[in-house]
């Protein structure tokens, strides 16, 4: 039996409800497991923490090297979650709360500068590309997602300065889905998007409310992993590199956090939150 080192309060709450469920996919560090449609991962030691996270005390090699493969069914009993010829037990691990609070509104002019500066410096491609274009060569479907993107983007805004909100809502939401990868590039930017509503204090806009309506009805759209993270957003719950906004003092600390998600989500949700934050919302 292994034990998980750290989860999250939103994990601990939707396993206290369930005794059975699958193993949804394996890839590679990470072991999805799917409790009546409801994702949470395993996932090596020293992985970012995410709101469905069980942080377990594995290497990556040693999670791969599990006899573990999708759709096998998997139990929970007494904080231990059973799996053919293995088990995790969850009674010692670290709880993290991830529900997203707003910052005060005399910290949002640092904040948004912070993540400027790290977004521009940073190397990593994505929606970046779109808020600080650059020399550098892209693919040509990589091109095509991003000149998609900025199109909905700049609609978003020019229908927001109408006031037309749904409609705003409903270009934006659009992106859902846009882009490969186990967390499309427009899933995670749509995840930022709501994280910097909620960091604004925003929620209550008539905006905000038309776009969390508007991404609900298109969950469909997206993937299975890509549509858990956006569930959570919508309650919001996010990852910890996120939660840690509300106290970021060291740069250097922050952009390596959001570095270290996936290729290139970390900052695609960064680029979210940026939108967001800069975003002209009348009242």
């Amino acid at each position: 039996m292994y034990p998980i080192q750290r989860t999250t309060a939103l994990v601990r709450q939707l396993l206290s409800a369930r005794t059975t469920g699958t193993v949804h996919s394996v890839y590679r560090k990470t072991i999805n497991l799917s409790f009546d449609g409801t994702l949470v991962a395993l996932q090596a030691a020293g992985s970012p923490l995410s709101p469905i996270s069980l942080i377990t005390s594995l290497t990556g090699q040693e999670m791969s090297d599990l006899p573990v493969s999708a759709g096998q069914p998997v139990s929970l009993t007494a904080d231990t979650i059973h799996l053919p010829e293995t088990a995790f037990c969850l009674d010692a691990a670290e709880t993290v709360e991830t529900m997203l609070m707003p910052v005060s509104e005399s910290d949002l002019p640092s904040l948004t500068a912070q993540i400027c500066s790290i977004l521009k410096h940073s190397a990593k491609g994505g929606f970046r590309n779109i808020l600080f274009p650059s020399d550098k060569p892209t693919q040509l479907g990589e091109q095509l997602v991003l000149a998609a993107a900025e199109n909905h983007m700049n609609l978003c805004s020019q229908k927001i300065r109408l006031f037309h909100y749904t409609t705003a809502a409903h270009s934006l939401s659009s992106i859902i889905g846009l882009g490969i990868g186990l967390t499309p590039s427009g899933d995670d930017f749509l995840c930022g998007v709501l994280a910097g509503l909620i960091l604004r204090d925003c929620t209550d806009h008539p905006f905000s409310t038309a776009l969390q309506e508007q991404i609900t009805q298109k969950l469909p759209d997206t993937n299975d992993i890509s549509r858990t993270f956006l569930q959570c957003a919508l309650q919001g719950q996010f990852s910890e590199a996120v939660c840690s906004l509300r106290h970021a003092s060291d740069a250097a600390q922050l952009s390596a956090a959001f570095s270290a998600v996936g290729h290139s989500s970390g900052m695609d949700t960064l680029c979210g939150i940026l939108y967001a934050l800069t975003l002209s919302l009348p009242g």
